[in-house]
């Protein structure tokens, strides 16, 4: 893994359909994903996307953050990012993988570019990644009917 990225991945044990249905279902976000509990966003390439996001899993502190959508591809992939600063860049992939026996392999990433991208790594890198294995395991659970809070 590049040091400019963060990712995390999870196999979940159901139709890569079923799994594309929660991910991409924004305004039940909330009661599933702990890291990012709402998104507002249109399916319209270079619309903006308004990410409520959790840093803290233990805080009631929410970061809105506004990005860009960049690509959508129905059933499959999903990107946004930050593309209007000059000091930092982001693209946000989540992406879907069809395998064998009715499994799907859910992996997320963000790859950061710019000046400041190694400060701002520095700063959160740790949380970024605490949040999306938290996300990944919440989907699978949603997704497999285990209601267990993934934090």
């Amino acid at each position: 893994m590049a040091s400019n990225i963060i990712e995390s991945a999870i196999i979940i044990e159901a139709p890569i359909e079923k799994v594309w249905q929660v991910l991409s279902n924004f305004e039940q976000y909330q009661q599933w994903n702990p890291f990012t509990p709402k998104v507002e966003l249109s399916k319209v390439i270079g619309a903006s996307v308004y990410l409520h996001v959790k840093m803290r899993p233990t805080s009631s502190k929410i970061l809105v953050q506004k990005e860009t959508l960049q690509y959508w591809k129905e059933g499959e992939q999903i990107n946004w990012g930050i593309e209007d600063s000059w000091y930092i860049q982001t693209v946000r992939v989540q992406k879907l993988k069809k395998l064998e026996d009715n499994r799907t392999e859910y992996f997320t990433s963000d790859t950061f570019y710019g000046p400041l991208k190694s400060l701002v790594l520095l700063l959160f890198r740790s949380k970024i990644q605490r949040g999306f294995d938290a996300v990944a395991k919440a989907l699978k659970m949603e997704v497999e009917g285990n209601k267990t809070k993934a934090v």
